[in-house]
């Protein structure tokens, strides 16, 4: 490329600055692009941790006050003027959407600001969510409105993939790209666990099998499925592990009631968010992911990565991840019983412990490279 070349301008756009999946992928990719040939921006919703990692990154941020997860009609329609106004100031060659929300305003917005490439990536399509047939209904026909007003539909898993092909008059716009990690520092055991201990005062990590979730405290995570197989574990198995939790959110309050019910408060500990918590995942020794909603979770595939055993569920995109279902753990969603199963098997057996944690970490770095997913992301900008 030479230097006088019009470098592509993408602007990414998501409807929380939280440091979610959404916004993991954002700035993953934000911030890989090669320089010489795109420009990168951001426009998103509220003032989180997104935007002051973006800003260490230098790349240019611009938010939307009024653009929010939930549902309002006057907030959306502000929000939807100040996308309109923005893309036709930074006329963008792509804007880039990401999250339900942003996704169908945006497309909209996109189309009469008269942006030539509209992309949508669906983290997981919200349709299929715990929710009433009328609502999921209504999801779906916003979803697929979306798919209309975009000119591609990235999908990341297979069954995303399956029931985007069901919407009329976008079966060839809908691309198949699963997420990829980089390969990351983990803190050392020790290290590590000594942070957990400073944080909640409390020695819970001696002579214990350590479990460890990293997940926004949201309905969505099943935290609560989690939580009471903890509480149903066997007596003598429940005195032998500690259970610790790294994240914020809206269910902390609930989640904090709930422990307390069980009397697990000093079994389990919220640990509350912590940046870059995937570096502390050397202090666990068992990875529990009970969602009951997902895309493709970068939570399973990071510690897939630090060679931990997985206990999760069937949703989403987790089966594309956890193939072979003799060397994982894999149990229906909202399943206590199942849970509580998996993890007295682990709890209870070093050695197979050890061998599916080998087994992760192979199947992560053969698979689920960060260089895959964002050549392909590129392919689909030009």
């Amino acid at each position: 490329m030479t230097q006088d070349t019009k470098k592509t301008k993408i602007l990414y756009c998501i409807t929380k600055s939280v440091w979610g999946g959404a916004g993991k992928y954002v700035f993953e990719l934000a911030t890989s692009l090669p320089k010489d040939e795109f420009e990168a921006s951001v426009v998103l919703g509220g003032n989180g941790t997104l935007i002051s990692k973006l800003n260490d990154e230098e790349i240019k941020t611009i938010s939307i006050p009024s653009l929010d997860r939930d549902v309002g009609f006057f907030k959306d329609i502000a929000s939807f003027n100040n996308l309109l106004k923005i893309f036709k100031k930074e006329k963008p060659d792509v804007i880039h959407l990401n999250s339900s929300k942003m996704g169908g305003i945006g497309a909209l917005a996109g189309q009469i600001a008269g942006v030539k490439k509209i992309i949508f990536t669906a983290h997981g399509w919200p349709f299929n969510e715990d929710r009433g047939f009328l609502s999921r209904t209504a999801i779906w026909l916003a979803s697929y409105i979306t798919a209309l007003f975009s000119t591609e539909i990235i999908v990341i898993d297979k069954k995303d993939f399956k029931q985007a092909q069901s919407f009329p008059f976008c079966k060839n716009k809908i691309i198949l790209i699963h997420n990829g990690i980089k390969p990351f520092e983990l803190l050392k055991k020790t290290e590590a666990k000594h942070v957990i201990i400073e944080k909640i005062k409390f020695d819970a990590l001696k002579e214990k099998v350590s479990i460890g979730t990293i997940g926004e405290l949201h309905k969505n995570k099943g935290l609560e499925y989690g939580i009471n197989a903890i509480a149903l574990l066997p007596q003598e198995t429940q005195s032998l592990v500690s259970y610790f939790i790294i994240g914020g959110g809206e269910e902390k309050n609930n989640l904090e009631h709930l422990i307390k019910q069980l009397k697990l408060e000093d079994k389990v500990f919220l640990l509350g968010f912590m940046d870059d918590a995937r570096k502390y995942l050397n202090a666990f020794d068992v990875f529990l992911f009970p969602s009951v909603k997902e895309g493709l979770p970068y939570s399973i595939m990071e510690a897939g990565f630090a060679s931990l055993p997985i206990i999760t569920t069937k949703v989403g995109g987790i089966p594309d991840i956890m193939t072979d279902e003799k060397s994982n753990l894999l149990v229906e969603p909202k399943n206590t019983k199942e849970l509580r199963n998996a993890l007295v098997e682990l709890i209870q057996n070093k050695k197979i412990r050890d061998s599916l944690g080998a087994k992760n970490k192979e199947n992560i770095l053969t698979k689920f490279t960060f260089e895959k997913m964002l050549e392909k992301t590129i392919k689909a900008y030009k």
